[in-house]
């Protein structure tokens, strides 16, 4: 499959969370079947060893692995030794490394500065961060001199993230979308319902369309091959600019699915 690609990271990816064993093996090895090489796991989600199980016979340079460290696994050692399990879990260095979460009780400078070290020992190939703010972005990407080419974020048409988006672009930094269809939720609007109908299209496909045609690479997850299948199928197609314009309408800044009470008050105004 010809995969279009931002900041080399393939548009359209597979989120593992939050499968664990063998529903985890399954889906990952349906995935790559139909032609997705694209797989994001992290050691919070516990299934990088099912991930591994899964990848176990596919030539590494035809896929594209991303892992991400836990908050509780910010510190030197900890940070190390933990990347290191991950690399043996998973069969191999990682395609990108990131950061889970902005360290709340860690030097920020370290964290990073741990980060840099795991790509300079080969243990990833690429880093980048998630969840982090656009000022928290700037900041770490100005501290790795331009090193970071990926920020995972939630991102769907109900949460208002065009701030975030600009300052990726402003840094050179590629986001990456966790939770794409708001868990059901992005495909219920009104006027992702019309565009849909007008298109011919599943408003899971209208939502997908809209986020990788912002450059922003979509990672959904799921265990059914008929989703799978329509979710490639956003790769096909683009949507005409009032229609985007249209779902960019919808966002709001209290969209989200996913909001931790350890990050209150640290995202974008």
């Amino acid at each position: 499959m010809n995969m279009p690609t931002a900041n080399g990271i393939p548009v359209l990816g597979l989120g593992t969370y939050p499968l664990t064993g063998l529903q985890a093996v399954d889906s990952v090895a349906m995935a790559i079947d139909m032609g997705l090489r694209h797989i994001d796991t992290a050691q919070m989600y516990g299934n990088e060893r099912d991930v591994g199980r899964a990848i176990a016979n596919v030539k590494r340079d035809e896929l594209f692995i991303v892992t991400k460290v836990d908050p509780s696994n910010v510190r030197s050692w900890d940070f190390a030794k933990s990347v290191e399990k991950s690399v043996y879990e998973l069969g191999g260095p990682v395609d990108l490394l990131l950061i889970h979460w902005p360290p709340a009780d860690a030097d920020m400078d370290a964290t990073l500065d741990l980060l840099a070290a795991e790509k300079a020992k080969g243990n990833s190939k690429a880093i980048g961060v998630s969840n982090f703010s656009a000022q928290m972005m700037r900041h770490a990407q100005s501290r790795l001199k331009g090193e970071l080419i990926c920020n995972q974020i939630e991102f769907h048409p109900l949460l208002d993230q065009s701030k975030i988006l600009q300052q990726a672009r402003d840094v050179g930094m590629a986001l990456a979308a966790y939770s794409p269809l708001a868990r059901g939720a992005a495909m219920e609007p009104e006027i992702i319902q019309a565009i849909a109908k007008k298109h011919g299209r599943l408003p899971s496909e209208i939502v997908l369309r809209w986020i990788i045609q912002q450059g922003v690479v979509a990672i959904p997850m799921t265990t059914k091959r008929e989703n799978l299948a329509s979710n490639l199928r956003a790769l096909t197609f683009e949507l005409p600019e009032e229609d985007m314009a249209a779902i960019s309408r919808i966002g709001t800044r209290g969209g989200r699915t996913i909001n931790p009470a350890s990050m209150a008050g640290r995202w974008d105004p």
